[in-house]
């Protein structure tokens, strides 16, 4: 059989058709399987498994009071313990990280606990959403979680403290630092005198963007992106609205105190510079920024735990003066 010139170039012509319909069907193969695999991650990123809470000896724990109470939308009930110094009117609320509950440090956060009430300080500590034994089934990085931090803001009140500060760790101090924005009475007075955020996120689409790999373990491109986009649709919110640096205005500013180590690197130190420098540039004396050079994330107070509590309570000295 004679193959002519034109036979030869069909062909031709069909085969690279051929390979350029194999190359489109593997790249949307893979397209999906990213895709699915990205769903599949932030499914597991809103849902963790709830963290017991740590049994402990009972001749080591202050007197405190079971509590329980509503979160700020009605539908989910928060549940802790309130420690209470006898005549105090000032109050301290832990807000615990993400996967963890309300004894951030396991029994070692009774000794913190213990801190502050040898301060004169009570202590309210509680279970966000999907933690420990309070309600809910989905964790949202502090962006829903802002609003049980509001509901126990409004409960220590109702209990008669008037002098309140928010401890916050990580993803809880992110939390934390919204929620103090959103707290005010009906003159526009803020609610909360201070935040202490330790190691905190400032923006939580940003750093989603630069290390979401370091929380599922898949590769920065193409998941990050892609995995946190999943987690705003499946959360049921957007990831620009999560963004403490955002919320800071010259009208709901607290005394702010931010604890981040120079080698964290599940949230680089890099955060709370951005949080530092946008509220310096509303109100210089309100903030301090201590750099520490622990090892680890949210680690300084197990670290060193004498240093740690030593440049809180200086801080709080300065919060309250008298």
């Amino acid at each position: 059989m004679k193959i002519t010139g034109v036979t030869y170039a069909v062909r031709k012509t069909r085969r690279a058709r051929y390979v350029i319909l194999a190359v489109l069907i593997l790249l949307l193969v893979a397209a999906a399987a990213v895709i699915a695999l990205s769903v599949y991650e932030s499914w597991q990123l809103l849902h963790p498994d709830k963290k017991p809470i740590d049994a402990f000896s009972s001749n080591i724990v202050p007197e405190y009071r079971d509590i329980t109470f509503r979160g700020a939308d009605s539908t989910i009930v928060l549940k802790g313990w309130l420690f209470q110094v006898k005549n105090a009117s000032r109050a301290v609320i832990f807000v615990h990280s993400y996967g963890k509950n309300r004894l951030e440090f396991g029994v070692d956060t009774v000794y913190l606990i213990k801190e502050f009430m040898a301060r004169g300080y009570s202590v309210l500590t509680f279970d966000l959403r999907n933690s420990g034994e309070s309600d809910g089934n989905s964790c949202t990085f502090g962006f829903y979680e802002k609003d049980d931090v509001k509901a126990a803001i409004k409960y220590i009140r109702d209990q008669g403290y008037k002098d309140i500060v928010l401890m916050g760790f990580s993803t809880g101090a992110s939390a934390a630092i919204m929620a103090c924005a959103e707290s005010t009475l009906a003159d526009g007075t803020a609610m909360v005198d201070a935040v202490i955020a330790d190691s905190p996120y400032s923006d939580l689409k940003s750093y989603f963007s630069s290390s979401l790999h370091k929380w599922t373990g898949l590769p920065s491109f193409p998941f990050n992106r892609i995995t946190a986009f999943a987690v705003g649709v499946a959360g049921g919110f957007k990831l620009t609205d999560a963004s403490p640096v955002d919320v800071m205005t010259a009208e709901n500013l607290p005394h702010l105190m931010l604890i981040h180590s120079r080698n964290d690197d599940l949230v680089p130190v890099i955060n709370s510079i951005e949080l530092y420098q946008q509220y310096s540039g509303l109100n210089a004396s309100g903030a301090e920024f201590w750099q520490t050079e622990y090892e680890g994330h949210a680690s300084g107070y197990i670290e060193d735990r004498d240093r740690y509590m030593e440049r809180i309570f200086s801080f709080l000295d300065r919060v309250y003066p008298d």
